[in-house]
């Protein structure tokens, strides 16, 4: 260990990585500037308020009252990053977020390296494979559009593959100990979904080897030991992350991504964005399908990149398959197959449905194109597999794959440049209708898709007769094997980072926008504006603002503690995304009223009664600049009331049509779903004299003469907030569908809501325990058998 560790070569590997990392993102290293995308500015907005409010309170916010009128955070996956233990160490050396995702991105490079060192591959080739899975265009598109959960996790599967390996072919205490470790920390990095398919590769890899060697008696003793040590690793590492993952498993049946059959999301749901086979062709040609945007025209909704993985990549994948056809191979390549028929989700349903039907938490994600992170994976080591192969052809006679291979690359040269009228008519006869009803844009952007398709096609002529040209000149000793390796790896490198260059930094005519901005812009975008400071002037608290139509989902808002009744997040309280959508997002003025709506925000004038118009003005969103105007309801709803009537329906058949009408009124009669009541009731009008408010406890003072029924504003969320009334702890109801009521006895009383943190604390301790443990196990496996 000690020698590698000093070794130059090594140190020089590194910086090379590093080197390739501050090339691509030098506008952000260098020139002071951030990727601004919606989906990255989202998560600053809750990340500023919930930093705030940490600061404020000395414990970690774990209610977020400004996004849909309150929901979890550590539940539903938000602010988790703080609760990441490398971050303690990171926090102390980069205040950026996103020097800290380049530097996982560089952990990435580095950790397929290692896995190709493993396998016995020369340094020069491990960096090429580790580099290629590194720059994929996937792990870049998630840097830029907001996404760092999703690279930073995947950063991680190098690193387990190896450690997988390790652990089944020589098991040691300090193996188990360092893979429980990488585990732990994958899945407190949160992306739960990257995770998962991690360990399916992991698992695989497992189930594989021992089915190899089931006959193999020799290595009995070892194939047991290896397996034990796996599953020792995999639970330990479970429990380095119980503190994300413990309360999140008992959020998940009051979430979105709970509430389909078997308690999976929705089978519609979890296959938004499924893979296409006709995108198969984004394996070879970047713009096969247009490059994200406008000029995307696939099955997806939308996308911002393409499957690419390089074609100098995906060709010495190949050769590396054909000629080392070894049990890893097999495994890399069937594994790589069984993943893009998942990706194909319902496109090609036949596979992906078994998994969603059968695999534990399989049927809680969406989006079966990410599983395209393993193939990618997969290709980048068995191009290096490849590489390393032609490596031995020095002196050799040409292989015929070769002669057949620049024979197809020629026709498809001929083809491009006398087809090409031909080639153009059938690749426009695919293109989908632009998002626009102009047509000059239509045919502007047809036009685009045209150019990109060609030019991608030409360069990929360019690139791969490049390789062939250095790979006949090696054969035939023209070139040493250095500078062949060399050469082919700056080739390979330079292809994908052709496609990387347009995702950071787009040209004007790509028909993309640039995601790259200067952070003082970003600064001043979290700065007040007319109708924030109007909003966080007013002291009557607590109340909620109804942004309406397209600002619904605008979350810049957060930043200044305004709660909303709209916000953008994909695993929201499953009782609060259903009530939006039976009530048309809670769009008319008795239910803005019955969710202590006190100010309405539209993007355009509205003469309704009930609304007073208080100002129009500029409010700065996601989409720039809009005009807004803002209005105040006449008869604002505190935050708790009492009601008269109760109506009781069973189940959950309530009447949805009365609570739309414009006649209905949430102050009069409630409406709760369960029969603890028995029938409709009468109660006597009591009165709230005071309502204190933190991020963790709601007081509400009352005072009445008989028993009466109170109404609070709160969504019901009962897994966490606990009613008590004078200390004692009591049971409230789903009311209106959406929000919490109980009966309060006669008197002067004391109703509080507590937020119950136990499942938390329990989270954390476990998980510091554990990994406790697993240092010990390494230092225990260090001192044993220093060798890792």
């Amino acid at each position: 260990m000690r020698k590698r560790i000093t070794d130059k070569k090594n140190w020089a590997i590194i910086g090379g990585i590093t080197i390739i990392v501050l090339v691509l993102f030098y506008p952000i290293v260098f020139e002071g500037k951030t990727f601004g995308s919606p989906d990255s500015l989202n998560p600053r907005s809750s990340s500023m308020i919930l930093e705030q409010s940490r600061k404020t309170d000395g414990q970690f916010p774990l209610w977020q009252p400004w996004i849909f009128s309150g929901m979890p955070t550590a539940d539903a996956f938000t602010y988790i990053s703080s609760l990441y233990f490398p971050n303690y160490v990171l926090n102390l050396l980069f205040q950026s977020s996103h020097l800290n995702q380049l530097l996982h991105l560089i952990f990435s490079g580095l950790g397929g390296f290692v896995f190709l060192r493993f396998l016995g591959l020369s340094k020069i080739v491990a960096f090429m494979g580790g580099t290629a899975f590194m720059i994929t265009p996937f792990m870049i598109t998630m840097i830029v559009f907001g996404h760092g959960s999703q690279m930073m996790t995947a950063a991680y599967l190098p690193w387990i593959m190896w450690m997988t390996i390790k652990v089944m072919t020589k098991p040691s205490f300090c193996g188990v100990g360092l893979l429980a470790v990488l585990m732990g920390f994958q899945l407190q990095r949160a992306h739960a979904q990257i995770a998962y398919y991690t360990w399916m590769l992991a698992g695989a890899y497992v189930l594989f080897y021992l089915l190899w060697n089931i006959n193999n008696t020799k290595e009995t003793k070892i194939k047991w030991l290896g397996l034990g040590g796996f599953l020792a690793a995999s639970l330990l590492g479970i429990g380095i992350a119980l503190l994300i993952y413990l309360p999140s498993i008992e959020y998940t049946p009051f979430s979105v991504r709970g509430g389909g059959v078997g308690g999976g999301a929705g089978y519609n749901y979890a296959t938004s964005w499924s893979f296409s086979p006709k995108e198969l062709l984004t394996f070879i040609i970047p713009s096969a399908l247009g490059f994200g945007g406008q000029t995307y025209w696939g099955n997806m909704p939308f996308t911002d990149y393409p499957n690419y993985m390089g074609i100098v990549i995906l060709v010495l994948a190949a050769i590396g398959f054909v000629h080392r056809r070894d049990p890893l191979m097999w495994f890399l390549l069937g594994t790589s197959i069984l993943a893009i028929f998942i990706s194909f989700g319902k496109n090609l349903s036949i596979i992906y449905d078994l998994f969603y039907s059968f695999f534990p938490y399989f049927n809680k994600f969406r989006v079966p194109a990410m599983i395209l992170i393993l193939v990618q994976f997969n290709t980048s080591m068995m191009a290096a597999l490849g590489l390393n192969y032609l490596l031995t052809l020095h002196k050799q006679v040409i292989p015929r794959w070769f002669w057949i291979c620049t024979g197809l690359l020629a026709f498809y040269l001929l083809i491009l440049t006398f087809g090409q009228s031909f080639l153009q008519q059938l690749v426009s006869s695919s293109f989908t209708p632009p998002r626009t009803q102009d047509p000059r844009t239509i045919q502007a952007i047809n036009s685009l898709r045209w150019d990109m398709w060609l030019e991608d096609a030409l360069t990929m002529v360019l690139i791969l007769a490049a390789f062939f040209g250095l790979t006949w000149a090696f054969i035939n000793q023209k070139i040493a094997k250095n500078g062949f390796t060399i050469a082919v790896t700056l080739l390979a490198l330079t292809d994908i980072g052709i496609v990387d260059r347009k995702i950071i930094q787009p040209d004007k005519q790509s028909g993309r926008a640039s995601q790259l901005m200067s952070s003082s812009i970003i600064d001043r975008y979290f700065q007040h504006d007319q109708i924030t400071k109007i909003l966080t002037d007013d002291s009557e608290k607590p109340f909620r603002v109804y942004p309406a139509g397209a600002l619904f989902s605008e979350s810049r808002i957060l930043a200044f503690g305004i709660e909303s009744v709209g916000g953008y997040h994909p695993a929201k309280l499953k009782i609060y995304n259903d009530f939006l959508q039976r009530t048309n997002n809670a769009g008319t003025l008795p239910l803005m009223r019955m969710l202590n709506v006190k100010y309405l925000l539209s993007p355009q004038p509205i003469n309704f009664p009930g609304l007073i118009q208080i100002r129009q003005g500029k409010m700065k969103t996601g989409r720039g600049n809009l005009p807004v105007t803002l209005y105040e309801l006449d008869d604002f709803q505190p935050r708790a009331w009492f009601v008269e009537n109760v109506e009781v329906h069973t189940g959950k058949n309530l009447p949805w049509g009365t609570f739309t009408a414009q006649s209905f009124d949430p102050g009069r009669t409630a409406f709760i779903s369960q029969t603890d009541i028995g029938s409709n009731r009468s109660f006597t009008l009591g009165s709230v004299t005071d309502i204190q408010y933190s991020l963790h406890e709601l007081t509400v003072k009352t005072k009445s003469t008989a028993e009466g029924f109170l109404v609070i504003s709160e969504v019901y969320y009962p897994l966490r907030w606990k009613a008590k009334i004078d200390g004692k702890e009591v049971k409230y109801f789903e009311t209106n569908g959406v929000i919490r009521g109980l009966i309060v006895p006669p008197g002067n009383h004391e109703v509080k809501f507590i937020y119950d943190r136990s499942s938390f604390r329990k989270g954390i301790i476990i998980s510091t325990v554990v990994f406790l443990l697993c240092i010990g196990i390494i230092a225990f496996g260090w001192v044993k058998s220093p060798a890792l």
